[in-house]
């Protein structure tokens, strides 16, 4: 797949921009919860260390994905616009970006998945990620052969 990145961190008009093109669910399934603004969850996130890049397909935006540093790793949230799913770009953009977080230096990948997110959770099962659920379902990717990391 012909997909590439651009870095959108701090640009507020991007996120509003992104955010209206998608529905209350998938909202529901970025933040586990609906929210009304989304540029004030990003300015925290973005204090916080997070890089958010715009995903594109074919010169098209089709989602956003997240990076948040922790310790060695990294939380990542990966959204996908409506128009867009189903077509495999969610998997196709998390196998592209694990080696790229490698390079970036993390050890491993974590994302918090809502049990309802059968799609999320389908694609970190066939990547090989350790998927633990209870009310939220967190998901763990390792980056490296260590498989002591997050233990």
């Amino acid at each position: 797949m012909d997909i590439d990145y651009v870095e959108i961190t701090g640009v507020h008009s991007k996120i509003q921009e992104f955010y209206r093109a998608v529905s209350l669910d998938s909202v529901i399934y970025r933040f586990l919860h609906p929210i009304s603004d989304p540029v004030y969850i990003y300015r925290y996130l973005w204090s916080r260390g997070c890089k958010t890049f715009l995903i594109y397909y074919r010169n098209k935006a089709v989602g956003v994905i997240d990076i948040t540093p922790c310790g060695e790793g990294a939380e990542v949230a990966i959204v996908i616009a409506d128009a867009h799913q189903g077509k495999g770009l969610g998997r196709a953009v998390a196998v592209d970006f694990a080696p790229r977080l490698r390079e970036m230096g993390f050890k491993y990948a974590v994302a918090y998945v809502s049990p309802e997110n059968y799609k999320a959770l389908s694609i970190a099962r066939r990547m090989g990620a350790e998927v633990r659920c209870r009310d939220i379902c967190i998901v763990i990717y390792r980056l490296v052969e260590d498989r002591d990391v997050c233990r």
